[in-house]
């Protein structure tokens, strides 16, 4: 009887320390460190530490949550996570901002500058040049780029413009290119590249389209610099 009684107060007294003994083995979270100054000068507070990266931990504090690198952690901190091999890339230092609901959007990015007109080459594409919005039976010339036909040089492709519902004939007279040294030439002929090419004495700009045509102004080189309307 006696042997009983002892045995079931050594089980009662086992099962009663066992959680104690549990609770006391778990050493629970570190304390938050008040404050910790960086070797770059940043000083943080209320660290905690959240994670090992090998070359670097991550912490959260008041500051946010933030990867550091090892290298910059003061001495009893670096004594602490020695160092790691890096993994293959390097480790960037980040930081991840808390979400603000209230915070006003990012302004969008500045648009870059206008880019400087690529310089012509030997095999360069010529480069579209705007010319003046002047309206001439409701079309306007909106382009125009150097570009020879066969043994005539002096030609242009010429992009045209119809604001109007209604074909218009534009016959090559009715378009004039001035030339770098102030000189003026009519078109004298109005060329479809296309296959096989056709050369017209007149042409038609679709209602509210394009007509995109040669216009040949000299057999020889010319140095335009713009082209307009003859009127």
């Amino acid at each position: 009887m006696i042997r009983s009684r002892a045995r079931i107060f050594f089980l009662a007294a086992a099962f009663l320390l066992a959680p104690v003994t549990r609770i006391a083995a778990d050493p629970g979270p570190p304390a938050p460190i008040p404050s910790l100054q960086l070797k770059d000068g940043r000083v943080l507070h209320n660290v905690k530490v959240m994670s090992d990266e090998g070359a670097s931990i991550v912490v959260h504090a008041d500051e946010g949550l933030l990867n550091i690198a090892k290298s910059n952690l003061p001495a009893g901190l670096a004594d602490t996570y020695a160092a790691k091999p890096p993994p293959p890339g390097g480790t960037q230092e980040f930081v991840m901002q808390r979400f603000d609901p209230n915070q006003a959007p990012e302004a969008p990015p500045a648009q870059p500058g206008a880019k400087p007109a690529p310089k012509a080459g030997p095999g360069a594409a010529p480069v579209p040049k705007p010319v003046a919005s002047a309206v001439y039976k409701g079309c306007t010339i909106i382009s125009f780029q150097i570009k020879s036909f066969q043994s005539v040089q002096g030609c242009a492709e010429v992009v045209i413009h119809n604001d109007t519902d209604q074909a218009v004939p534009i016959r090559p007279g009715e378009v004039t290119c001035i030339t770098a040294d102030g000189g003026r030439h009519a078109a004298r002929n109005i060329i479809t590249d296309a296959f096989p090419p056709s050369v017209k004495r007149r042409d038609f700009v679709p209602p509210r389209g394009d007509l995109d045509d040669i216009f040949a102004f000299a057999n020889e080189p010319l140095e335009i610099s713009s082209v307009q309307w003859s009127r």
